[in-house]
């Protein structure tokens, strides 16, 4: 699975895991902090699974209580639990200064963050699957953008835009058609085209109550169907 960046959860990369989903989120890079150099952004601290445990850059080991914490997630996003990492080591070190204004660097560690590592991994070993990603996602919305001047929406609300969007995305799919198939290639392949509605139909029946599912079913039912059982 090829995705964004900013529009994933790190529970949501473990449920991909868990279904033997492999994921190529691209990820943001560690902002920076002001009081802190490059190497001691949290990232450059290793974690070692089997002593659940971190070292630091100047080689001190960050262990943790194995309490879990509950953190509030971003607007629209679960919660979710983390567990804190510290060292006595920060006394003595000669680059705490470098590394933290606190008494004890800490690092928090999300219970997701194994998925979250395994996705980043795969990005770097991969690079090129997510610029295949960018070069067949992202030339459409140049195309509605540049090409048609298409750069805000006439509509306000979600379900409004989404609809307009939709009605977008129906134009340029037949346009690249065009471009693809030709006109005469593309009619022949709409008059024999056979489009499947009981995707739809199921899609509707499950938003539905009984009634307004048997008015959806009297609507797809064949025309002389609908005449003789009104």
């Amino acid at each position: 699975m090829l995705s964004d960046k900013g529009y994933h959860t790190g529970a949501e990369l473990q449920g991909c895991h868990d279904n033997n989903i492999q994921t190529y989120v691209a990820f943001k890079e560690q902002s920076s902090v002001k009081h802190l150099q490059k190497e001691y952004l949290s990232e450059q601290f290793i974690y070692d699974s089997q002593t659940d445990s971190y070292s630091c850059p100047a080689g001190q080991t960050l262990t943790t209580l194995g309490t879990w914490h509950h953190k509030r997630g971003d607007a629209g996003q679960t919660s979710y639990r983390f567990k804190t990492y510290r060292t006595n080591g920060c006394r003595s070190c000669a680059l705490k200064k470098h590394c933290t204004k606190l008494n004890k660097r800490i690092i928090q560690r999300s219970e997701y963050q194994a998925a979250v590592d395994r996705n980043n991994e795969n990005i770097r070993q991969n690079p090129n699957y997510y610029k295949r990603r960018q070069a067949i996602c992202e030339h459409p919305f140049g195309t509605i953008k540049r090409q048609w001047g298409y750069t805000y929406t006439l509509m306000k609300g979600l379900k409004k835009v989404d609809g307009e969007m939709n009605l977008v995305m129906l134009v340029y799919n037949i346009k690249r058609t065009l471009s693809i198939l030709g006109f005469h290639n593309m009619f022949q392949a709409l008059k024999t085209w056979k489009p499947d509605y009981s995707v739809l139909f199921r899609l509707i029946s499950s938003q539905m109550g009984s009634y307004r599912r048997h008015q959806w079913n009297y609507f797809f039912l064949p025309t002389h169907t609908r005449l003789h059982n009104p």
